[in-house]
C-alpha cells in the first residue's frame, strides 16, 4: 500500500492544531502531544523578552520537523512527531467493523485497514469522544456501551469476546436514534440517542479517566468531574489560550542602556521578590538567581555583568518595589507597542520593527472641493495611521481548556512538568495601525448613552470567559472597525479571509484607542506588501468610506440590525456573519463583542453612531 506523507504547518502546531488539539487529515484523525514528547534542541530557539518576561519563561520553541515529512502518528514517547492517532476506536464504512486502535499495529505512512472484509477497505475514526473541564480527553469504550441496557445498566456481563458493530436502522431516519453499536458474540446493541445530553456518560464512568490519549493509565490525575461526549471536531473540544506579542525594537544601539536590557530579561521578576539582596550582596542565594541573567548568550556578548545587575536593583528601588499582578499582563503588552506604533523608531537596515506615519494631511490638500466636507470629518475622527513595513510576531500558546474556556483550570503545554519555555512560532509580516483622534472620542463617549450596550454588558458579566474584556463603548467601537476593515481589505487586496489579524488597543485609563490589522499568515502572503500600500491615505481614505458603507446595510436586515443581543452568549448586537464577523482565527476575541449601531447608529438613534456624520456626508 501507497504511503501517505501527513503534514502540518508550523504556525498550525500552536492553533488550531497545538498541544491536545485534534488534528484531521483526510479520513484520519490525530491529537498534538504535549511538550514533554517534542524532539528539540536543549536552549529555546525563539526570543522576545518582553514576552518572557510576562509569562515567566527563559524563552520559546517552535515544533520540531519530522524526518522527511513523515508523520507516523503514533508513539508513546521520544518520538518524532508530536502527534497521536485518535480516537483509537476505527470502524470500516464497508463491513462496519469496530477496531480499538493501539501504536502497536502502526505503520509509518500507512493507513489503517480493515482485516475483516476482504476488500481491506481504510478505517475511519468514531465521530464521538470524551472530554471533560479540567482538560481530559478520552475515547468512549463502545464496546461497554454496547451492553448497556436501555435503563442504563450493563447487561450481557458474561460477554467475554466482544465483537463491536457500527451500525444503523434505516427506518429510524438520520438522526442519533437511527445509530446504534452492537455486539456480534451476545447481540446486545445500544443506539447513540443520548450519548450527546449532558451525563450521558455517567452510565460509563463514576468519574474521569485523568489522561490524554497518549498518556499511560499510571500518569492519571485524579479527576472527578464527569466525562462529556461532544463530536471530535466540535468548538468546545478545545480552547488553546494564546499569548501574542509584537518585536517593537529596532535594533540594538551601541548607546542603549544595559540596564534596559537587563530588565526585560525573564530572570528579573524572580529578583524582585528578594528584597534582601539588595542590602546583602554576599547572600548565598544571589549566585543561584543572578547567573542566569549574566550568563544570558545575548547579555553576555554585551558585556554585562554581576555588577551591573546589583547597580540595576539599587537603581530600580526594588526595596520599595511590587511585581506587577498577572491581569496586568496583557496591558503591558499593548502600552509598549501602542506607544512604538504612534512614535515610531527610526528606521535601521535589518530592524524586526520598520514603521512609518502615513501623511495623512499632505494628501488632503490636493482632494477636490465638494470632498473636503467629507475629509475633515475624517481627520476629525482618525488622528493617525501607521504604516508597519515590517513586523515580528512570536505566538507562545500557554495552554488550553475543554468544554469552556476557564483560565483557572489552564492545562499546560507541558501537562503540569516542569519547563522553562513555552512553544510558539514566530511571523514576519506587515499591517496597518489606526488611532482614532482622543478629543472625537471622549466627545462621542460623553453623548453616548449608557443604555445602548446595556444587553452586551449584561451577558457579558454572566459568562465565565474571562479572556475577553469589559463591553465597553470604546472596545466594542473598534473592535468593530476591525472587523470590517477586514472584510473590506479582505476583498479588495485579495487576502484570503484568515489571512489578516487584528490587535486592538483600547483602555480609558491610558487613553489608547487604536487597532492593528496585520498580515497572520507565515506564507509569502505575509510580507508581499500589499496589505501596507492600502494603508497610503489615498488607499486607506477610500477603504474606510467603502467598508462604512456596505456595513450600513446588512442582508440579514432589519433582523440583524434590531436584535438586542445575537451570536454566542448573547455578546453581539448588531452584528453577524453577513456583515461583520470574521475568521475565527483573524479574531483575538472569538467574534464578540461587536455591534454595527456603534459605528453607524441606529434608525431611531442615528447620531449614536462615531462615525454618523462621517457617513451622512459621503450620502450627500
Amino acid at each position: 500500500m501507497k504511503k501517505v506523507d501527513r503534514t502540518v504547518r508550523r504556525a498550525q502546531t500552536i492553533t488550531p492544531f497545538g498541544v491536545g488539539g485534534v488534528y484531521d487529515f483526510g479520513s484520519e484523525s490525530f491529537v498534538a502531544m504535549d511538550t514533554t514528547k517534542w524532539r528539540c534542541r536543549e536552549e529555546p530557539d525563539l526570543r522576545l523578552p518582553r514576552l518572557e518576561r510576562v509569562l515567566g519563561v527563559e524563552g520559546f520553541r517552535a515544533a520540531p520537523i519530522a524526518d522527511n515529512s513523515k508523520f507516523p502518528g503514533a508513539t508513546r514517547g521520544g518520538g518524532s512527531t508530536p502527534y497521536y492517532r485518535f480516537p483509537a476506536w476505527l470502524f470500516c464504512p464497508t463491513c462496519r467493523a469496530m477496531y480499538k486502535w493501539g501504536p502497536f499495529k502502526e505503520t509509518e505512512g500507512a493507513v489503517p485497514s480493515c482485516s475483516n472484509c476482504g476488500k481491506r477497505h481504510k478505517l475511519v475514526p468514531m465521530r464521538f469522544v470524551a472530554v471533560c473541564g479540567h482538560g481530559h480527553l478520552t475515547d468512549i469504550p463502545w464496546d461497554f456501551w454496547a451492553h448497556l441496557s436501555p435503563n442504563g445498566k450493563p447487561e450481557h456481563r458474561d460477554c467475554k469476546n466482544k465483537r463491536v458493530y457500527f451500525k444503523s436502522w434505516p427506518d429510524r431516519g438520520a438522526g442519533l436514534q437511527s445509530l446504534y453499536v452492537e455486539c456480534r458474540n451476545c447481540g446486545a446493541q445500544h443506539d447513540l440517542e443520548q450519548i450527546p445530553k449532558k451525563d450521558s456518560l455517567r452510565r460509563v464512568w463514576k468519574h474521569c479517566p485523568g489522561t490524554q490519549p497518549w498518556q499511560k493509565n499510571d500518569l492519571a490525575a485524579p479527576c472527578d468531574r464527569i466525562p462529556q461526549a461532544v463530536q471530535r471536531g466540535a468548538s468546545n473540544a478545545y480552547f488553546p489560550v494564546v499569548e501574542s506579542a509584537i518585536d517593537i525594537r529596532a535594533g540594538f544601539e551601541e548607546d542603549e542602556s544595559l540596564f534596559d536590557l537587563i530588565r526585560a530579561h525573564p530572570g528579573w521578576t524572580p529578583l524582585l521578590k528578594i528584597k534582601a539582596l539588595v542590602d546583602a550582596p554576599d547572600n548565598k542565594f544571589a549566585k543561584t538567581f543572578i547567573d542566569p541573567i549574566v550568563r544570558d548568550e545575548h547579555l553576555e556578548s554585551l558585556g554585562v555583568t554581576v555588577e551591573h545587575v546589583w547597580d540595576c536593583l539599587h537603581d530600580s528601588g526594588v526595596a520599595d518595589a511590587e511585581v506587577p499582578p498577572v491581569d496586568s499582563c496583557d496591558d503591558e503588552l499593548l502600552n509598549d507597542e501602542w506607544s512604538s506604533f504612534l512614535s515610531p523608531p527610526e528606521i535601521m537596515p535589518n530592524a524586526e520593527f520598520m514603521a512609518d506615519i502615513a501623511p495623512l494631511d499632505a494628501f488632503g490638500e490636493h482632494l477636490p472641493e465638494k470632498e473636503q466636507p467629507v475629509w475633515k470629518e475624517f481627520r476629525r475622527l482618525i488622528g493617525q495611521v501607521t504604516l508597519a513595513r515590517r513586523l515580528r510576531i512570536v505566538r507562545a500558546l500557554k495552554g488550553f481548556n475543554r468544554l469552556e474556556p476557564n483560565r483557572e483550570m489552564l492545562v499546560s503545554p507541558s501537562l503540569g512538568a516542569t519547563t522553562n519555555w513555552l512553544p510558539a512560532v514566530e511571523i514576519y509580516g506587515e499591517g496597518i495601525f489606526v488611532a482614532l483622534d482622543p478629543r472625537a472620542l471622549e466627545t462621542w463617549e460623553k453623548r453616548v448613552p449608557n443604555k445602548v450596550l446595556a444587553a452586551m454588558r449584561h451577558a457579558r458579566e454572566k459568562t465565565t470567559l474571562d479572556f475577553l474584556p469589559e463591553a465597553t463603548n470604546r472596545f466594542v467601537l473598534l473592535h468593530t472597525l476591525a472587523h470590517l476593515l477586514i472584510r473590506q481589505l479582505c476583498f479588495e487586496c485579495g487576502y484570503s479571509s484568515s489571512s489578516i489579524s487584528e490587535r486592538i488597543y483600547s483602555d480609558e485609563e491610558t487613553g489608547m484607542a487604536g487597532l492593528l490589522l496585520y498580515t497572520a499568515s507565515s506564507d509569502s502572503e505575509g510580507a508581499l506588501g500589499g496589505l501596507v500600500r492600502q494603508g497610503i491615505p489615498e488607499n486607506f481614505y477610500g477603504t474606510l468610506k467603502t467598508a462604512l458603507f456596505r456595513a450600513a446595510w446588512c442582508s440579514s436586515d432589519p433582523i440583524c440590525s434590531e436584535m438586542e443581543k445575537q451570536g454566542s452568549y448573547g455578546l453581539n448586537k448588531s452584528a453577524c456573519h453577513a456583515c461583520t464577523l470574521v475568521a475565527e482565527t483573524s479574531c483575538d476575541h472569538a467574534n464578540c463583542l461587536l455591534d454595527r449601531s456603534v459605528l453607524l447608529g441606529t434608525k431611531n438613534t442615528p447620531g449614536v453612531g462615531f462615525f454618523s456624520n462621517f457617513v451622512a456626508l459621503m450620502e450627500a
